[in-house]
């Protein structure tokens, strides 16, 4: 007979625009559930971005999933760059160099699937930096560099 307990996580809800909004780079994320929820296996988030924001280019350990709730966003993945609209999904498989941005006239709202987890963890340290005063492109580097992002240019 096993004297191992099993921990049961509880409930996660977010009553809508109830989440913690985090700026992470200048885009908007709300963290709906992360690693500790999930138990590692992955992370995801509410993302609003702006006319003209985008992310920087860069690629990471994990594989990334982005479902278009509103808007028009343009992903590149490596060579293949594409604009999605509301309803359309893309997977992005782990190290593959990367970016999205808003090439619409509307606020873009998207889903984001990280797997495994670990993409929690960077948004709040991202947001963290942002708060403290001191972000520069060495300190976001830095920060990347922590969280095993390698930034493209």
């Amino acid at each position: 007979m096993s004297t191992a307990t099993t921990m049961k996580p509880s409930l996660v809800l977010h009553r809508a625009g109830q989440a913690p909004k985090l700026d992470v780079f200048g885009v908007t994320v709300r963290p709906l559930v992360g690693g500790d929820f999930t138990q590692g296996h992955c992370a995801i988030a509410h993302i609003e971005c702006r006319p003209g924001e985008d992310a920087p280019l860069h690629r990471h350990r994990h594989g990334e999933a982005f479902f278009v709730l509103s808007g028009q966003v343009q992903v590149r993945c490596d060579d293949t760059t594409t604009v999605l609209g509301a309803g359309d999904f893309v997977a992005i498989p782990p190290w593959a160099v990367h970016t999205f941005g808003n090439v619409g006239t509307e606020v873009a709202t998207l889903i984001n699937v990280g797997t495994p987890s670990g993409h929690d963890l960077f948004f709040r340290d991202a947001d963290a930096l942002a708060r403290s005063g001191k972000f520069s492109p060495e300190t976001a580097g830095e920060l990347c560099r922590r969280h095993d992002i390698e930034l493209v240019m």
